[in-house]
């Protein structure tokens, strides 16, 4: 017989963390999304170098909004999770460049 576990209940601190987490990266993934298509647009037109450093811009905004959730969700803001944040950055040089 499966042994059922109690529901753990979340406050409405949790609930407003997450909604605001949730917040952040849905505003940081649309700057991304658009900074994809400029990068694009650079390097077709031969400016690579401007492509390469609106990657690093994309870079330190995925890392920005990574460290605005940890601050929100009162985690260290230094953490190899941070990493994570230049991840769009470099899915986007392997597609564009």
């Amino acid at each position: 017989m499966a042994k059922i576990r109690p529901r753990r209940e979340l406050s409405i601190e949790q609930v407003q963390r997450w909604v605001i987490s949730f917040l952040i990266l849905a505003v940081a993934s649309f700057p991304l999304g658009a900074l994809v298509a400029v990068i694009r647009t650079i390097v077709d037109d031969g400016r690579r170098s401007d492509g390469v450093l609106l990657l690093f811009v994309m870079a330190a905004l995925g890392v920005l909004a990574l460290g605005a959730i940890r601050v929100v969700h009162r985690r260290p803001v230094m953490s190899p999770l941070l990493l994570l944040g230049v991840l769009p950055a470099v899915v986007a040089a392997v597609a564009v460049l």
